[in-house]
């Protein structure tokens, strides 16, 4: 059992890491296409432009965080708290708050239905709300 914890005390953070480098290297890879996709989205252009360079930036910090023992915890927490405003903002698009349905993401995510891809950002929040209740500690490992 004490393998399992230690595995999965190791396996979330990399996965979530993982995760995060995807979507990153995906929106820089397809540019144009992560730029017409956020110009698509019911947010104003400025907050489009922010966005597309801003939040690949910050995908990749969080991946790095959560690889280096030393900032895991904060980093798990602020990849938590990213996944939380998307999975807020497509529950937004889902319950139909907006006047319009945009386009979804990029990348592999793209092949996912709004429904799916609410489905798979909460399976994912699930996993780091385990690893965050069981080894978030309060202090750095």
């Amino acid at each position: 059992m004490e393998r399992i914890i230690k595995i999965y005390r190791e396996l979330i953070p990399l996965l979530v890491a993982m995760l995060f480098v995807y979507t990153a290297v995906s929106k820089v890879y397809d540019s144009v296409g992560t730029m017409r996709a956020l110009y698509n989205q019911v947010f104003p252009h400025w907050m489009a432009e922010l966005i597309f360079y801003g939040l690949p930036v910050i995908e990749l910090v969080i991946a790095v965080m959560v690889l280096l023992p030393k900032f895991r915890r904060k980093g798990m927490w602020a990849g938590f708290l990213l996944m939380i405003a998307f999975t807020a903002y497509i529950s937004l698009v889902m319950g139909d708050v907006f006047d319009r349905v945009p386009c979804s993401c990029g990348g592999v995510l793209s092949s996912l239905g709004w429904e799916e891809h609410l489905v798979f950002n909460l399976s994912v929040l699930v996993m780091m709300v385990i690893w965050l209740i069981k080894y978030d500690r309060g202090s750095e490992e």
